[in-house]
């Protein structure tokens, strides 16, 4: 007994959307990639969050910072961004800034040269 032919079309869009559900789910819970905190003499930390921004590293490092500290206050003692692009800093934003243009009056999409290790933010801190 084969399949009517309306049950064949009804299961392609069900499947469609279970993959897609679940593609959702799974980045869903998908979280900031946590930086290792090390500790160092006299009760200090040191972090060093990693991202494609300098802001997104910095968030980083301090997210690791506030979760070792969990309910006292972080107090930063030191800290150092580092750049390791392809590009030199302001070549690879002028870069994007063209490319954005372009890919605006073209309908195509920017080129993206950053990756998600283009800056390091490194974080002495304690807790108090």
């Amino acid at each position: 007994m084969t399949p009517s032919k309306n049950n064949r079309l009804w299961n392609k869009p069900i499947a469609s959307v279970g993959i897609l559900a679940g593609a959702l789910l799974l980045s869903a819970c998908q979280s900031t990639p946590s930086s290792p905190v090390i500790q160092r003499a006299n009760s200090t930390y040191e972090t060093t969050g990693i991202a494609s921004t300098k802001v997104r590293a910095q968030e980083n490092a301090l997210e690791s910072a506030k979760k070792t500290c969990g309910s006292r206050q972080v107090i930063v003692l030191d800290d150092e961004v580092k750049y390791n692009g392809l590009l030199d800093e302001r070549t690879g934003r002028v870069v994007g800034q063209v490319g954005a243009v372009v890919g605006t009056i073209f309908g195509t999409g920017s080129p993206n040269l950053s990756r998600d290790d283009d800056y390091e933010y490194t974080v002495s801190f304690r807790c108090q």
